[in-house]
């Protein structure tokens, strides 16, 4: 049986919650729900999952610099096993998208073997369970707009704008 271990960490930008299995990065969400709310939604997914703050001590870390606006490369070990090969080839290329730059839907669809697949590409980013550590927030439209992110365009906005980002 798979050891699950979870942590939530209350920044400036919300709850962060970070769930592993066996070593392995395999969620992480931001959200506005405080604490015990936040707690439940994650038994409620993984109800084997037991809290571990001490394993998460290098991840929280990370997030705490690059919430700060630090340039932090996040080589984590994630987990996206359980997606679909096309999902996790797309969520492969993101991670090699450097800090503080973006790519278009239609680049990553180049890279990923799709060049004219921009909405497949976009379907992929949305199945992201990672968001932050695979910097989907990073892919944008061709004309520069900010195009769909699952956590929403504020949050977008606000990553892209916390990396330096300015032409969005």
């Amino acid at each position: 049986m798979p050891v699950i271990e979870f942590a939530i960490f209350e920044s400036w930008f919300g709850m962060i919650s970070v769930v592993k299995r066996d070593g392995c990065i395999i969620s992480l969400c931001l959200s506005e729900n405080d604490v015990y709310q936040e707690h439940r939604e994650i038994v409620k997914r993984f109800p084997t999952a037991v809290e571990s703050d001490q394993s998460f001590k290098t991840l929280r870390t990370l997030l705490h610099r690059y919430l700060k606006g630090q340039p932090v490369d996040f080589d984590i070990e994630v987990d996206i096993s359980d997606l679909p090969e096309f999902t996790q080839k797309v969520l492969e290329e993101l991670r090699r998208i450097p800090y503080g730059e973006t790519r278009s839907y239609s680049e990553i669809g180049v890279l990923a073997g799709c060049p004219k697949g921009s909405r497949a590409i976009g379907q992929a980013l949305k199945r992201n369970p990672v968001p932050i550590i695979i910097p989907c927030h990073r892919v944008i439209r061709h004309d520069g707009s900010l195009g769909g992110f699952s956590l929403g365009e504020k949050i977008k906005k606000r990553l892209l704008f916390l990396e330096g980002v300015k032409k969005t």
